[in-house]
């Protein structure tokens, strides 16, 4: 009976963490693209505002984290729903994604940063669902499968907003190529920017 409830328990805050995950990383490039009251150039800038100062906030309580071990346990069992096991002595995955939302908006364009954020909300989501259920083929963690379900479900993102399907195909597989060797480093950070700047690479020859 315990363990079934442990499992549950497992399930809900793996659920509840990834919602939370699709919901903040799907935020942002929703609002950069669909800002009915003000231009391009002033949501660009409120979201480098808001993005610099999520990112300080998020920064600094990782480091207070590191320095006191009663805080970083305070937060992990507070926080226990948002925050990884993992990430107990590490940058947590909030904190990646601000910088990398950070870097992707203030050096590309609309187009091209909106799709390269939107591919770790869908993408990222995709790859770890496919690669739960249906992984077999696996390198450090990663799975083909996982891969494959990132690609399918970027693509028609990528599709319409580039507006160009080889540039879409492109994308969305640089992408997942990237999450499936981001390994080494959280894929919250090396998706959206390097993701950004392979569309970038690509736009050029199309």
């Amino acid at each position: 009976m315990t363990d079934k409830k442990t499992e549950e328990e497992i399930k809900y805050f793996q659920g509840t963490r990834k919602l939370f995950h699709v919901f903040a990383s799907s935020f942002v490039p929703l609002v950069y693209w669909f800002s009915p009251y003000f231009t391009q150039q002033q949501t660009k800038t409120g979201l480098l505002i808001l993005l610099s100062c999520c990112f300080i906030i998020l920064f600094i309580m990782d480091i207070i984290r590191f320095i006191s071990p009663p805080i970083n346990l305070f937060l992990m069992k507070r926080f226990s729903l948002l925050i990884r096991q993992t990430e107990t002595r590490r940058f947590t995955g909030a904190t990646f994604m601000c910088l990398s939302f950070l870097l992707t908006i203030f050096f590309f364009s609309r187009e091209i940063a909106v799709t390269a954020m939107l591919f770790i909300s869908l993408g990222d989501t995709a790859a770890e669902i496919a690669g739960k259920h249906w992984g077999r083929r696996k390198f450090h963690g990663r799975s083909l499968e996982g891969m494959a379900g990132f690609f399918l479900l970027s693509l028609p993102a990528a599709w319409l907003i580039l507006e160009d399907w080889r540039v879409a195909v492109l994308g969305a597989a640089m992408g997942a190529l990237i999450e499936f060797f981001s390994f080494r480093v959280d894929d919250n950070l090396s998706v959206p920017f390097l993701s950004a700047l392979s569309i970038w690479f690509i736009l050029h020859f199309f």
